[in-house]
């Protein structure tokens, strides 16, 4: 996905017994066709029409099945084999990331304590309403103070601050910026659109039940006040922006001094003030903001009462130390490791890495990258096939894709010992442990705000897919996707490769030449290097790709209109570039050494280009129950999982002629679409 990550679908375990894994993956593969159907009719169906007969998600009680729903429960299953062990080889680090879990699995026996503990906390900062009742005195209420004093010490950001971090324009240098309120519910849309009532209300009954449970508030005042806190939420969402806007950041953010944020915001909100209070200084640092975040801000603020915001405020603060324990053992143990994925999944990557590390696949991957590289930049480079691009920012872009990255994330060099150094943790109070945790990481932050600029920290975001870190020119890999037997394995035909993890790493390079990554230079800062013919051929070429995922029907209904149109266009020229990385792969290693090239997977009687394509349609295999799929439309910007099938292929000549699917069928239709 564009700027920050990318996105997702899935696959199930494998049970190999005493056949190979390349055997069992090849009886895998055939399992989930069906043969029944004309590949030309519909690819998806032929390659994924018996993946529901395996992989239903409502039989396997899961909100979805897939490969990345597959590769996180598989990270997830070695993740919980670790945790519980002490051996010889674990650092300090990993010693009290296992004792922070083991508090978290003793929540149980801590149950007694916590309402105290969580009064405790919000008492550092005053009153919830709410709790107070008519104890409350509205005129000692500060709530700029109150965000600034809890951003201090601990690091959370509530309705708005200040935070310190890399410049998206310009990566060499630090900027200041106002932030946002992270959403609970994700997407603007899901707080705004009568049809995801559902979800909001959903979120109001999850509110007042942890307002009942945790502080002990009568019921009906819970459930008045949660109501409150929603709908202050939805109307924080209304000024941040729709993922699906064509402006870029520089659009969206606006780049000033401090004097003048200022003198947009005051005296409704005195951000220097909350920075000076928060930070412990006025760092001197341009600053980045939302403008229309901002006045929507102010607007809200004025017509808000006091009570409700510092509801808000205190409700957001103590959710982050508010856990549901569950009744049994097994919720218990998911719900702590979701709870830690939260803190530490950098610290379990690595441990996966550490442990499970294959060299072998590590150069695998770093060689099928350069292939893909090879091919992109001789197409680039090629006088016919890209020729609507003018020469000037075709010679730019091979420059960025030579300099592109790819980089595996273990965190192989990151110095966890310094980061946890002065971390204590208490192996029976968890919520103490989260509390010493931001405490930490605030007083970190606060002691980096004039260090050199860092990247950007993707962690659990990144947990099972690539992504393209626009700001660094960079495609970045999670350890867990290179698990065996899933995306990429040395011992599979090299069209299953190609068309899995190859796809994927060459979806991400794409970005960086899209709506998007266009305006990024070779080395993720700021430059708008398309030519203006170039740009407006570009544009023509992706409302093609707009208007025919419109026409595509799913459930009964067209898909929505979607300007943007970055994930389709790097589908489109993603699965074209990595077929021909893998033929430019294929010839190479017939020329060198023939006896060597076994393309076939049996049982699946296909060689390797078709093999490609129906891996590649695999990769997208997936089920997903209705309510996940409804929450779903409302936060992703791809297409369901067949459109990404579909889509790509119909427009792929290549495709057609292996298949020999006749023109006008639905694998082959005479409207076609290509960027890339």
């Amino acid at each position: 996905m564009i700027w920050l990550v990318a996105c997702c679908a899935g696959q199930q375990n494998l049970g190999y017994g005493r056949i190979s894994p390349r055997q069992a993956k090849g009886e895998q593969i055939l399992r989930h066709m069906n043969l029944n159907v004309n590949p030309c009719d519909d690819f998806y169906e032929f390659a994924c029409g018996n993946w529901n007969t395996y992989n239903s998600a409502a039989k396997l009680n899961k909100s979805a099945t897939g490969l990345f729903h597959s590769l996180r429960e598989e990270r997830d299953q070695k993740i919980l084999h670790l945790l519980p062990l002490d051996e010889p080889q674990d650092t300090s680090a990993d010693r009290k990331v296992k004792h922070f879990y083991r508090s978290c699995m003793n929540l149980p026996a801590f149950k007694q304590f916590y309402t105290a503990k969580l009064i405790a906390i919000m008492s550092e900062f005053g009153q919830m309403p709410a709790l107070a009742g008519a104890a409350w005195r509205e005129d000692q209420f500060d709530w700029q103070q109150t965000i600034a004093a809890i951003a201090n010490r601990y690091g959370i950001i509530i309705i708005t601050g200040t935070e310190v971090s890399v410049d998206f324009s310009d990566n060499s240098v630090n900027r200041l910026y106002v932030s946002e309120q992270q959403l609970t519910l994700e997407s603007r849309s899901i707080y705004l659109e009568p049809k995801n009532k559902n979800f909001v209300q959903g979120y109001i009954n999850s509110v007042a039940t942890k307002l009942y449970l945790f502080l002990g508030i009568d019921i009906n005042v819970a459930r008045q006040t949660a109501a409150e806190i929603v709908h202050f939420e939805t109307q924080l969402a209304a000024g941040t922006h729709d993922p699906q806007s064509l402006l870029k950041l520089t659009d969206l953010y606006k780049l000033s001094t401090f004097d003048e944020v200022q003198r947009q915001s005051y005296p409704y909100i005195d951000l220097k003030r909350i920075a000076q209070v928060s930070l412990g200084t006025l760092p001197n640092y341009h600053v980045y903001y939302n403008v229309n975040y901002l006045s929507n801000l102010i607007k809200t603020l004025q017509r808000t009462t006091k009570r409700v915001v510092a509801n808000y405020i205190f409700y957001q603060l103590l959710n982050k130390f508010m856990i549901v324990i569950p009744e049994n053992q097994q919720g218990l143990q998911d719900m702590c490791l979701k709870q830690m994925k939260g803190y530490f999944s950098k610290n379990f990557d690595n441990m996966l890495y550490r442990r499970y590390n294959n060299e072998q696949t590590e150069v695998g991957v770093n060689l099928m990258w350069q292939d893909i590289k090879a091919a992109f930049i001789e197409a680039m480079q090629s006088p016919h096939q890209y020729n609507w691009i003018r020469e000037d920012t075709r010679r730019y872009a091979v420059e960025k894709v030579r300099h592109m990255k790819m980089e595996i994330v273990s965190y192989k060099n990151t110095n966890f010992e310094a980061y946890f150094h002065q971390m204590r943790v208490d192996g029976a109070d968890y919520v103490e442990n989260i509390r010493s945790l931001h405490i930490m990481g605030a007083q970190q932050r606060r002691a980096a705000i004039y260090s050199p600029p860092q990247p950007i920290d993707l962690s659990e975001k990144i947990a099972t897919t690539p992504v393209n870190v626009l700001i660094e020119n960079a495609v970045k890999v999670p350890i867990s996707i290179l698990q065996p037997h899933y995306a990429w394995d040395a011992s599979f035909a090299n069209a299953f490769n190609f068309g899995i993890l190859g796809a994927l790493l060459s979806h991400e390079l794409i970005h960086g030449l899209d709506i998007h990554g266009r305006h990024h230079d070779i080395n993720g800062n700021s430059l708008d290097w398309w030519d203006p013919n170039s740009m407006a051929d570009f544009d023509r070429r992706s409302h093609c790709f707009n208007k025919q995922y419109q026409n595509f029907i799913f459930q009964g209904q067209h898909l929505p209109d979607m300007p943007a149109q970055g994930e389709n266009i790097a589908d489109n020229g993603g699965v074209r570039l990595a077929y021909a990385a893998y033929l430019k792969w294929y010839y190479n290693a017939m020329a060198s050494n023939p006896q060597r090239v076994n393309e076939f997977m049996p049982p699946v009687n296909f060689g390797g280009r078709k093999l490609f394509f129906i891996s590649y349609a695999q990769l997208w295999c997936n089920d997903i129950t209705p309510s996940f799929r409804r929450y779903l439309a409302s936060v992703d910007n791809h297409v369901p999982d067949r459109f990404r099938v579909i889509g790509p292929l119909s427009n792929f000549d290549e495709f057609s002629k292996l298949f020999q699917c006749p023109r006008g069928s639905g694998m082959n239709p005479h409207k076609k679409c290509e960027i890339y």
